[in-house]
């Protein structure tokens, strides 16, 4: 949009001329923002004359941002008035937002404390967010010393997950020792400061994260290890499971083995159920197993009924009959009810056929019964089975 730019300096009439021209309603869109920033560095009331003369609707909003964005580069405070004045509520949010977001790359102090004065507090968290981005790119310590000056209250809490959230883009590590600085890490508050920064943390360098959520006060690290092995596990499975396997018998390891395979099960189903397998008997263990062949048999219970075909007769296989029994009932009751009538152990038959008719029923009771017709089943069975 280079040409758009200097129109906008140089003939923004024409320019505009030029960009109404444009049949394509995306690329209209983009040449008409690009101008009408440029006009505003020039003459911001002629630009903005230009937006009002559009119909109601997505381009005239968009266009009114782009506007506001360019005149705070030359005068941000005679924005932010113009737009408190003139701007009808549900656009001030993200005009204050453009204006934060030019204002801030020359003076990000100013522009982070001009935010602190909106109200309500919607207006202020975009503004906040665009200024505390450019502060922390060139000045993450200044921006972190400036936030702590800030009195108690939400819009404190506001700046630091702001500052949270784009210095742990930048450097998570520094970011780590900021917050646990900045505020008791046990707190709620913190908490939410930590997830900002884990959410960053987690994808980059999991491990680097998952050792820092030891540092953690306890009654917080199952949580935290969970979020980091999440994210690790879409990315590195067999390095985050190496991991998880390391956690001793107690709330961290049941809380983060189901996570992690979860997450992994999205990915590659049956890895995730074997590794789950080779896990000692354990809560964790057997949600780890739930959660996996879940999400198999939703993907592709094709591969999941031919895999469990396969696996050694006993009461893993089972229950992995049962699980995907039930999660598919709905969708294919009689797949559902045929997987359940190959369960060898009698308790666990029972309790999945008895499901899946249940479910079937509700769908199809005819040919729930049909089948069922043909079953021999125990008296216990077709005692729970009666309509």
């Amino acid at each position: 949009m280079e040409i758009a730019s200097k129109l906008g300096v140089t003939d923004p009439e024409a320019g505009w001329a030029q960009g109404m021209e444009i049949s394509n309603a995306i690329e209209r869109a983009d040449f008409l923002h690009a101008l009408l920033k440029s006009w505003a560095t020039k003459d911001p009331t002629g630009a903005l004359q230009k937006v009002n003369e559009l119909a109601v609707g997505r381009l005239k909003n968009e266009c009114l941002i782009a506007a506001c964005a360019g005149w705070a580069m030359i005068d941000p405070r005679a924005a932010a008035d113009w737009v408190g004045d003139s701007v009808s509520f549900s656009q001030k949010s993200e005009c204050y937002a453009s204006i934060a977001a030019s204002w801030a790359k020359a003076e990000p102090a100013a522009a982070a404390a001009w935010a602190m004065t909106l109200k309500p507090s919607n207006n202020a968290d975009a503004a906040l967010a665009y200024s505390l981005e450019a502060w922390c790119a060139s000045d993450p310590d200044a921006a972190s010393d400036w936030v702590a000056t800030q009195p108690e209250g939400e819009l404190r809490h506001t700046a630091q997950l702001h500052l949270a959230t784009e210095w742990a883009v930048l450097d998570p590590v520094a970011a780590s020792i900021w917050i646990a600085k900045e505020t008791s890490l046990g707190s709620a508050q913190a908490s939410e400061m930590v997830d900002a920064l884990l959410n960053h943390w987690s994808s980059d360098d999991p491990l680097a994260a998952a050792n820092w959520v030891k540092s953690l006060p306890e009654n917080i690290q199952a949580e935290k290890n969970a979020m980091v092995l999440a994210a690790w596990a879409a990315s590195d499975p067999v390095a985050a499971s190496a991991w998880a396997a390391t956690f001793p018998a107690g709330v961290n390891r049941e809380r983060a083995i189901p996570v992690l395979v979860e997450s992994w099960a999205g990915n590659d189903p049956q890895a995730a159920v074997t590794w789950s397998l080779t896990l000692p008997e354990s809560v964790e263990k057997s949600q780890a197993l739930d959660q996996a062949v879940r999400i198999w048999s939703m993907n592709q219970r094709d591969t999941l009924n031919e895999w469990i075909n396969i696996q050694p007769k006993g009461l893993e296989a089972d229950h992995l009959r049962a699980t995907a029994s039930i999660v598919i009932a709905e969708s294919h009751p009689l797949e559902a009810a045929t997987m359940a009538a190959a369960i060898g152990d009698p308790a666990t038959k029972q309790d999945a056929i008895v499901d899946v008719v249940r479910q079937w029923r509700l769908t199809d009771a005819a040919s729930a019964e049909e089948w069922l017709n043909k079953q021999s089943l125990d008296d216990e069975t077709k005692h729970l089975l009666q309509p």
